[in-house]
């Protein structure tokens, strides 16, 4: 059924035009009548028309101010057009308005006739690409997901599947060069290997995944995994030609615009850990194990990028069981109580299924053995020897008894993650070092946070923090304070002028230079330099 429009201020034009459509088209459609311009917008707003006939010449708005009006709700209206006139002067203005057929008064039957026709054709192949294309599309919706998980899959296990995701690239459309990983972990807070309940927080997921999803694709080209127990990986493209700190600020930014739409919609806690970017899709599974290595890293801020880690290390040859693994990263994160939990749990198994056969315990604790002397020699421990070297593995196999294997490996696994937490802390002051250095140097300038932690290698968010957490004071304040001390000194040298001085300490308004002294001193740079005169 189609609905047609007839708009003339003539009713014996209308009543002609009701009676050709009725003897010529039938029941196929429905007529709405219209008696002016302003009678046609009014009701066309709500009638929807497929197809109007309109005359040019009405009392108020004409034919062709209608049309435009109306097409600015209704795009999809065909337009014919009647006029008395044999003369049309506004075929090139119907023209642009897309009228698809004008005709002279009298009205010609067959030309108004084959001229519907025409237009219910044009409609009825509308409408036609319209149900293919959204027949399309929700096959679409239900393929993509199966074809975009597929791809993930390829992603996380890292056997080789380089046939199978150039398969995907070609399949999805995948036109950049690389991309990196980006996983959400979600959970509730409780325990020390990070967020628990995974099983009902999965199930949880069902319900918030779609919005989950959309959140993700508004903010970045990617293609989003299926939930993974408690966890949902993205692969996001980007150019990898682009330096490696322009896209850890982009893919921060693109995981803070997640975080921020999801916080106050999912009702659980969630976390997102960001790999490096690679060029090689097949070397993409790096990102995906880099990404899960920085949520381990993420639990104050909520979201870090592996190379926002200090001295952070891939190592190879990790245990799969996962208190061998979280004991590992307890370590390199520092937690020397976390570290002897999990290794309690880790010995108590061990117990429980060799009872006291020794040589058995130490066997399958060799390779962790081996693993905390590895820490030590990338984190660069001074005294390694104590968890490194032959002497250090020569004594753990000639253990005898234990107890003593227990107590002596507990030891070392303090030692370790106390000395890690040491480098760290080492790291870090050099970082504000720099940091400090590099604001003396150009806080004459107009500089900025972005422009600091870009000279030190580190992103602007954990810059922040890290400067906050060494200093006590934010970087504004700090910059701040800087400039007025350094104003204050300029002051006692009475041949220089407040705005000569404002300058000099890196502003550009003497008037916001006076605010701030004063806010900050008690007096303006004027009765500052008064004061110090006088004395």
């Amino acid at each position: 059924m189609h609905k047609l429009m007839v708009v003339d201020d003539e009713q014996i034009v209308l009543d002609s035009v009701r009676f050709m459509v009725e003897k010529d088209i039938g029941d196929s459609v429905v007529i709405e009548i219209a008696r002016s311009g302003r009678e046609a917008i009014e009701k066309a707003a709500i009638f929807r028309p497929d197809i109007v006939i309109m005359d040019i010449k009405m009392p108020g708005i004409s034919g062709l101010d209608a049309i435009a009006s109306i097409k600015e709700f209704h795009s999809g209206a065909l337009f014919i057009i009647i006029t008395a006139y044999e003369k049309f002067d506004f075929a090139v203005e119907a023209l642009n308005l897309g009228v698809i057929e004008y005709i002279n008064k009298p009205l010609s039957r067959v030309k108004l006739v084959a001229a519907i026709r025409s237009a219910i054709s044009i409609k009825v192949e509308e409408r036609r690409k319209l149900d293919t294309e959204l027949e399309v599309k929700e096959k679409m919706g239900f393929i993509l997901p199966v074809l975009e998980s597929g791809f993930i899959y390829s992603v996380v296990f890292s056997d080789d599947h380089s046939n199978e995701l150039e398969t995907y690239r070609r399949i999805l459309n995948i036109d950049a060069n690389g991309g990196y990983v980006m996983t959400i972990e979600f959970g509730e807070k409780g325990d020390e290997s990070g967020l628990a309940n995974k099983i009902g927080s999965s199930i949880k997921s069902q319900k918030f995944y779609p919005l989950l999803r959309d959140a993700i694709k508004e903010s970045c080209s990617c293609i989003v995994g299926p939930v993974m127990l408690n966890r949902v990986v993205t692969f996001v493209t980007c150019d990898c030609d682009t330096p490696e700190y322009e896209q850890r600020i982009e893919a921060l930014n693109v995981a803070t615009d997640v975080y921020n739409k999801l916080h106050d919609e999912v009702g659980l806690d969630f976390y997102i850990g960001i790999g490096k970017s690679y060029k090689l899709l097949d070397n993409i599974y790096k990102s995906y194990e880099e990404s899960i290595k920085a949520i381990g890293y993420a639990v104050e801020s909520g979201i870090v990028h592996i190379n926002d880690i200090p001295l952070e290390r891939n190592f190879a040859g990790v245990y799969p069981e996962n208190d061998e693994k979280l004991l590992l990263k307890k370590i390199t994160a520092g937690d020397s109580d976390a570290c002897l939990v999990v290794f309690d749990r880790i010995f108590e198994w061990l117990k429980g299924e060799y009872g006291d056969n020794l040589q058995e315990i130490i066997a399958s604790l060799t390779e962790l053995v081996v693993m905390l002397g590895r820490i030590a020699k990338d984190y660069g421990i001074s005294d390694s020897s104590l968890v490194s070297g032959n002497t250090y593995i020569n004594k753990f196999l000639s253990i005898d008894d234990i107890s003593t294997l227990k107590t002596w490996l507990k030891n070392r696994i303090r030692f370790l993650a106390d000395e890690v937490t040491s480098v760290k802390e080492t790291k870090l002051s050099g970082i504000i070092v720099s940091a400090r250095d590099y604001i003396f140097n150009n806080y004459c300038k107009d500089i900025t946070l972005e422009d600091v932690s870009k000279e030190v290698n580190v992103s602007p968010n954990y810059f922040s923090k890290l400067f906050k957490d060494e200093t006590g004071s934010n970087f504004i304040d700090y910059v701040t304070t800087l400039r007025i001390e350094k104003a204050k000194k300029l002051l006692c040298d009475s041949k220089r002028y407040n705005k000569e001085i404002c300058y000099q300490i890196g502003y550009s308004d003497p008037n916001y230079f006076s605010r701030i002294f004063k806010k900050i001193v008690g007096v303006t740079p004027t009765e500052y330099k008064s004061s110090i005169t006088n004395n």
